[in-house]
């Protein structure tokens, strides 16, 4: 695993020297968090193996490779959420190349995963919001660093709110089994059984430093502001 390669601000964004949340670390490139409908479940996990496995197991892993859901309790879980918890079975494998920040995801589990990756979908002409089904033995690039830097440099010339809305990149919404979306029944993700949120590290660090160069636009006075 070669982590000496480090990320640099993209060419043409402007730059300073910002004093991080030293809660952040290079050593973990995203935090991942489990839902069951619109509840967060557990502790958020921080990732540094550049490949993970979520799965529906109860497997106590230590090396930090593996997030076993089954070991995640909630006394309010109702008989929809426990029967697709048992339906997760080798869930998702996550493959992070931290040579060039590309995420790729691969469905292991014999039931589907449905992907929201607004990087993702920049990349394949998709609508921004689309929810994408990755079938078993599948796989899916669902981040590319490379699309976010070129974003990043052209809205950072086109002010702070063109680059704050990026955030929403930095972020990745996933679920298990069921599906959510313009195509499905639940037409939002806190609608699913169960759910992982992916915060990606290096490209929120990016925008962050981008921001505090810059002022928000002023916002105009009206009777509701």
């Amino acid at each position: 695993m070669d982590t000496s390669q480090k990320f640099d601000i993209p060419p043409g964004v402007p730059t300073c020297l910002v004093p991080f949340d030293k809660g952040w670390d290079e050593q973990f490139w995203a935090t991942i968090s489990y839902y069951e409908l619109n509840t967060r479940i557990g502790e958020q996990v921080k990732v540094s193996s550049t490949t993970i496995t979520i799965d529906g197991f109860t497997d106590p892993c230590i090396n930090g490779s593996k997030i076993s859901l089954g070991l995640f309790p909630n006394v309010n879980r109702n008989a929809t959420i426990e029967n697709t918890r048992r339906h997760i079975g080798n869930g998702v494998k996550l493959t992070y190349v931290r040579s060039n920040g590309a995420l790729f995801a691969q469905c292991e589990s014999d039931s589907a995963i449905f992907v929201q990756s607004r990087n993702c979908n920049y990349i394949n002409g998709f609508h921004p919001t689309t929810v994408v089904k990755i079938a078993n033995k599948c796989s899916l690039k669902i981040f590319d660093m490379e699309i976010f830097r070129t974003l990043l440099e052209d809205c950072s010339r086109r002010g702070f709110d063109a680059s704050f809305d990026l955030q929403k990149m930095t972020f990745i919404r996933m679920s298990f089994v069921k599906g959510w979306g313009a195509e499905y029944q639940r037409q939002d993700v806190t609608s699913t059984p169960c759910w992982i949120e992916i915060h990606l590290h290096a490209p929120l660090m990016w925008l962050d430093r981008v921001l505090f160069t810059m002022s928000p636009t002023p916002r105009p006075i009206s009777s509701i502001s």
